[in-house]
C-alpha cells in the first residue's frame, strides 16, 4: 500500500488561507442574507397622505365582452381587467388599515425580492365609506410600468385620493408579472403582454393598444358606476374632471389615450418612453411629462426622447405643456421603492436623493397639475423652478 505524500510547508499555509478567506466569505454571505432579511422584514409605514381626508381602497373584477385578448394563452378568451380604486373616504375610528396587497395576492408580485409586503403599513381602509363632504369628486385613471402593479405606488395613490381625487388603478393582465383575480386565479405574464428586447418598438406599440383600450374601458365602466343606483360611487363621479397618469408604460398609455380620447382633460406621462400615434400626432390637453435625472442628455436615446416630448407638448394649449426632471433620481425613485429598504439602490435603479423627498416631489407636483386642470385652482409650482425643491429642472418645450 502506498504511503501518503507529506505537503510542502508552503502547499499547507496555502491551504489553510484559502480555507481562511472561504470561511470569512460564508461569514460575509451568511451576515448579509440575514440583514437582508432583517430590512424586508422590519415594519415600515409609507410616508402619511398629505389631504384632509381619510382614503379607502375598493377592488373590482371587470372583464370587457367586446375584446379577445390577445396576450391571453387561451384563444377566445375575453380580456379581464382587476382594477382598483383609492377614494377620499369618511374616516372611521379604530379601523383597520388595508395589507399592502389583499390577502390572496400573497406572493403575487416581485416586490418581495426587496420589502416583505406584509410589512408594510399603508394608510388605507379597504371599502370605507365614501366622503360626503363633496358631491362629485374628480376621476383619475392610473396605470403602472410595465411588469408592475399599481399597489406599489400606493405612496403617490393614497396621497391624491387624500386631496380628494378618485382613482382607479388598472393592473394589466398578462403584461404585470402576476395579476390574481378575486375568486384566486392567477394570471402570470405571457411573451404577448411583455416587451422583449428582441421585439423593441414594434412590440411596444402593439402592446400599447392594448393598454390604451383598456383604460377607454374602464372609463366606460367608471361611466357606468356612475350611473348605477345604489353603488358608493353614483352621481359622485365628476367624469368632466378626468385626468390620466401613469408611471413608464403607463405614462406612455395616458399620453397614447389623450390622443384617442376626448373625456381625456389632462395627462401625465411619469418617466416612460412614448410609443404609438401619439408620437407623431400629440395631444390637445394639458400635458405633463416628468422624468428621472437627464444629465447632460449626450446620448442619442436621451435626445431622441426629448424631442420626442418636445413636439408632443408643441400640440398642447399655450402655456399647459410641461416637461420637467428631478436631480439625482432614476427611473423607480417615482414608486414605493423609494420609502423601504431596497437592494435596487447599488444597481442604479434608485437614484442618490432621499427616497421619501423624491417621493415627495412627485406627489407636489401631480398633484398641483392635476388641481390646476380638473379643479381650477392653479399653482405657482407649474411656473418654474422653486426654492422649496430645487431639484426639479424645466425644460422649454
Amino acid at each position: 500500500m502506498l504511503s501518503r505524500l507529506p505537503l510542502r510547508p508552503g502547499l499547507k499555509r496555502l491551504i489553510k488561507i484559502m480555507l481562511s478567506l472561504l470561511l470569512i466569505l460564508m461569514i460575509i454571505i451568511a451576515s448579509g442574507i440575514a440583514f437582508i432579511e432583517i430590512q424586508r422584514h422590519r415594519t415600515v409605514a409609507l410616508p402619511t397622505p398629505s389631504g384632509p381626508f381619510a382614503v379607502g381602497r375598493m377592488e373590482y373584477d371587470w372583464t370587457d365582452q367586446s375584446r379577445i385578448d390577445p396576450f391571453a394563452p387561451h384563444t377566445s378568451q375575453k380580456r379581464e381587467l382587476v382594477v382598483w380604486s383609492w377614494y377620499p373616504a369618511t374616516r372611521v375610528p379604530g379601523a383597520q388599515t388595508a395589507p399592502y396587497l389583499p390577502a390572496k395576492w400573497g406572493q403575487a408580485n416581485d416586490n418581495q425580492i426587496v420589502q416583505s409586503d406584509d410589512s408594510i403599513q399603508t394608510h388605507s381602509v379597504d371599502h370605507a365609506p365614501l366622503s360626503n363632504s363633496m358631491a362629485r369628486y374628480p376621476v383619475l385613471i392610473f396605470e403602472p410600468g410595465m411588469g408592475k402593479i399599481p399597489t406599489q405606488y400606493t405612496t403617490l395613490l393614497e396621497d391624491l385620493a387624500s386631496h380628494g381625487y378618485i382613482i382607479f388603478a388598472i393592473n394589466p393582465t398578462y403584461s404585470s408579472d402576476v395579476v390574481v383575480f378575486p375568486d384566486g386565479r392567477v394570471a402570470e405574464s405571457t411573451t404577448a403582454g411583455k416587451i422583449e428586447d428582441s421585439a423593441g418598438l414594434q412590440a411596444a406599440d402593439r402592446i400599447i393598444q392594448v393598454w390604451a383600450q383598456d383604460e377607454i374601458f374602464t372609463i366606460n365602466q367608471i361611466d357606468k358606476l356612475n350611473a348605477q343606483p345604489g353603488d358608493m360611487f353614483n352621481q359622485h363621479l365628476d367624469l368632466t374632471r378626468l385626468g390620466l397618469f401613469g408611471h413608464s408604460f403607463g405614462g406612455a398609455t395616458a399620453a397614447q389615450v389623450c390622443h384617442l380620447d376626448a373625456r381625456c382633460k389632462a395627462g401625465i406621462d411619469i418617466d416612460g418612453d412614448l410609443f404609438g400615434n401619439v408620437v407623431q400626432s400629440g395631444v390637445t390637453q394639458p400635458f405633463m411629462v416628468i422624468q428621472h435625472d437627464q444629465g447632460s442628455c449626450s446620448d442619442a436615446d436621451c435626445r431622441a426622447f426629448q424631442n420626442e416630448v418636445h413636439t408632443l407638448l408643441r400640440t398642447v394649449p399655450k402655456g399647459a405643456g410641461y416637461s420637467l426632471s428631478v436631480k439625482n433620481t432614476e427611473h423607480f425613485n417615482f414608486s414605493d421603492y423609494g420609502a423601504y429598504f431596497s437592494l435596487l439602490r447599488p444597481f442604479g435603479v434608485l437614484g442618490s436623493i432621499d427616497g421619501q423627498h423624491g417621493i415627495q416631489i412627485t406627489r407636489t407636483y401631480v398633484r398641483a397639475f392635476f388641481d390646476t386642470y380638473l379643479n381650477s385652482t392653479p399653482s405657482a409650482l407649474l411656473h418654474g423652478p422653486s426654492s422649496a425643491y430645487p431639484e426639479v429642472q424645466f425644460s422649454t418645450p
